[in-house]
């Protein structure tokens, strides 16, 4: 059976290899002279742009990363980072993220091999109806672990799923139909199933084609819809000030979420000039009625003093408010208000209690924060092994501040063996992220 397994994951790892170079590089172009022609495509991406885009959540750009990282174009080729922006992409939805992640967890690159962390992202693969995921739980029910109950359960799910998509295709014609006589919520809701690819190929003209012809009916969804793919540039040229319009249009009719968008707009000066007090207005306005991101927004201009007069007290408040919502970004912000004092007294157990909140939710600031407190014993008590459990959490998701604690813990031997190599193999992930303590920390050991 141990040889089995054996030849299982060399055999997974030849899957995965040839699964992410046919993604990159198309079957029907695989001669000598296209994969230079694609070589040259992925070395012209602008990787800053993309890098900026998974950091803010675009999961098709984390996948990109991911890719890039497998394939050490433009980006440190290591299979960790590689398995960090996979693991975005698949929290976010992304069925070839989490396929991807799901084969990397079969043989162990990038992470730990987990058969059963494997067999859970493939799972949600095969729910997003990709293919191959079923094709490797299958393989997996009748020949790694035989269930056949298992391997019927996959059997049904996929049935169900051939199904439901004849159930979609009637209901798109339908959909269709109503869109094509002028009917404006059908048109921004067919306009949204070719933007998330839901139901439809995903198209973005096609999508913003339909949320504009919903738009000018006055749907606010559409316009605040319509202004996103504007101010991104997705199936439209990049139009920050005709966005800011769309998102007037929405945020007069008194749409929250456009009001954020639109007050982030003037903090910004994008599309408009910038106009800090006309931005603290529009969040206070969505802020008011109970819109999460804004209220965390318009404590981040309170604390600063950006368009109103500074009030750590007020800050602390809206944080509150949107951390009590289960908002996470407001969640670790409350337990650094706490942690240092900011509008609230200080006290490192409530700081420790805000930080878990969001830890557990996956904010990576929180973890490495978290991962200080237990470090340090501030708030709780000092606990080296779970301060590298939650480094290594953050760290998992790109957290260069983690990475190079962590490198610290191994250099100087907290909570675990001294071991130089093991730190400088992570000061070096963090420094190929530009982060200057790591690399100092590089300089120290000797490193060029």
């Amino acid at each position: 059976m141990r040889s089995y397994f054996a030849a299982q994951t060399s055999i997974y790892k030849l899957v995965l290899t040839a699964w992410l170079v046919v993604q990159a590089f198309p079957a029907h172009a695989l001669d000598t002279s296209s994969l230079q022609s694609q070589r040259q495509t992925v070395d012209a991406i602008d990787i800053q742009a993309l890098l900026k885009k998974a950091r803010s959540g675009d999961v098709e750009a984390q996948l990109k990363m991911g890719d890039l990282h497998i394939q050490g174009v433009g980006v440190l080729g290591n299979h960790f980072l590689a398995s960090s922006w996979y693991r975005k992409a698949a929290n976010g939805g992304h069925s070839q993220a989490q396929l991807k992640l799901g084969l990397m967890y079969l043989h162990g690159e990038g992470v730990a091999h987990s058969y059963d962390d494997a067999v859970a992202w493939l799972g949600k693969a095969a729910r997003g109806g990709e293919q191959d995921a079923f094709a490797l739980l299958y393989d997996h029910y009748r020949n790694v672990r035989p269930d056949p109950m298992q391997f019927k359960l996959w059997r049904d799910v996929e049935a169900g799923l051939a199904q439901s998509l004849n159930a979609e295709q009637q209901e798109f014609k339908a959909l269709l139909k109503r869109a094509e006589s002028g009917d404006a919520v059908a048109q921004r809701r067919l306009a949204l199933r070719f933007e998330k690819g839901v139901g439809a190929v995903k198209n973005d003209a096609t999508a913003a084609r339909w949320y504009k012809a919903a738009a000018e009916q006055g749907d606010r969804r559409a316009q605040d819809n319509l202004a996103d793919l504007l101010l991104a540039g997705r199936g439209v040229g990049k139009a920050p000030a005709e966005a800011a319009r769309w998102y007037k249009a929405a945020a007069d009719q008194g749409l929250a979420r456009a009001q954020h968008s639109l007050a982030t707009l003037y903090r910004k000066g994008r599309g408009v000039e910038q106009d800090f007090e006309q931005a603290a207005r529009l969040y206070r306005m969505a802020a008011d009625s109970g819109y999460a991101r804004a209220q965390n927004a318009l404590a981040r201009l309170y604390r600063r003093g950006d368009g109103v007069d500074e009030d750590q007290q007020l800050a602390a408040e809206w944080y509150r408010k949107a951390a009590d919502q289960g908002y996470t970004p407001a969640q670790r912000s409350l337990g650094i208000a706490y942690q240092f004092g900011r509008g609230v007294e200080a006290d490192d157990v409530k700081a420790v209690t805000w930080y878990a909140k969001a830890a557990a939710e996956g904010d990576a600031k929180a973890q490495e924060n978290l991962g200080f407190m237990y470090q340090s014993g501030r708030g709780i008590e000092k606990d080296y092994t779970k301060a590298m459990e939650w480094y290594q959490k953050a760290a998992a998701k790109g957290s260069a501040r983690a990475q190079n604690k962590i490198g610290v813990m191994y250099q100087f031997g907290k909570g675990v063996d001294v071991d130089v190599a093991e730190a400088r193999r992570w000061y070096v992930l963090a420094a190929a992220q530009g982060y200057e303590q790591a690399i100092a920390n590089l300089k120290a050991l000797g490193e060029a």
